[in-house]
């Protein structure tokens, strides 16, 4: 499956793409270690393998890569669960290459994926759990329209009515 925005493709993930540079990222960058929950793990390849192949059948999950024209995996963002119930998804982003954050990656992801999830599988709400200590994506989510539903005491439940 894939999803064509302005400049990626978003891609099915697969056992293939967890690859020792998808790893890197989890120990490349301290807001990565700290924001990330997979990044707590102390992963290595063959879990991320695992981790990757526990979600390629499952009918509740989206996960998706995120690539370049030119091919290279710069990040993935993944719907866990997809609850056709009460219509939400999940979602959680990680721009693992460092050189593609701030760069409104996130904002055109989650934009035409939402879309994908309402065509697709009826959703009306994505949903997200941010630690209040990770203000740049507070800001970027706030930015984008989510809406706190929800305060916890690490951080904020955020919701995005899908137009």
């Amino acid at each position: 499956m894939v999803i064509n925005t302005e400049r990626f493709q978003l891609k099915t993930l697969t056992v293939d793409d967890a690859t020792e540079e998808y790893l890197s990222w989890f120990s490349s960058s301290k807001e990565v270690g700290e924001y990330i929950a997979y990044a707590k793990t102390n992963a290595d390849i063959n879990k991320l393998r695992q981790y990757v192949k526990e979600r390629e059948d499952r009918e509740d999950v989206l996960f998706l890569g995120i690539f370049t024209d030119s091919g290279q995996h710069i990040g993935n963002i993944k719907y866990e669960p997809i609850n056709l119930i009460d219509q939400s998804a999940t979602m959680g982003i990680l721009i693992g290459n460092k050189e593609w954050r701030g760069k409104g990656v996130a904002t055109e992801v989650i934009k035409d994926s939402g879309k994908y999830l309402k065509k697709n599988y009826k959703i009306k709400y994505i949903d997200l759990g941010v630690n209040k200590d990770n203000i740049a994506a507070v800001s970027a989510y706030k930015k984008m329209k989510f809406k706190v539903i929800r305060k916890t005491d690490l951080g904020f439940m955020m919701r995005l009515n899908i137009e």
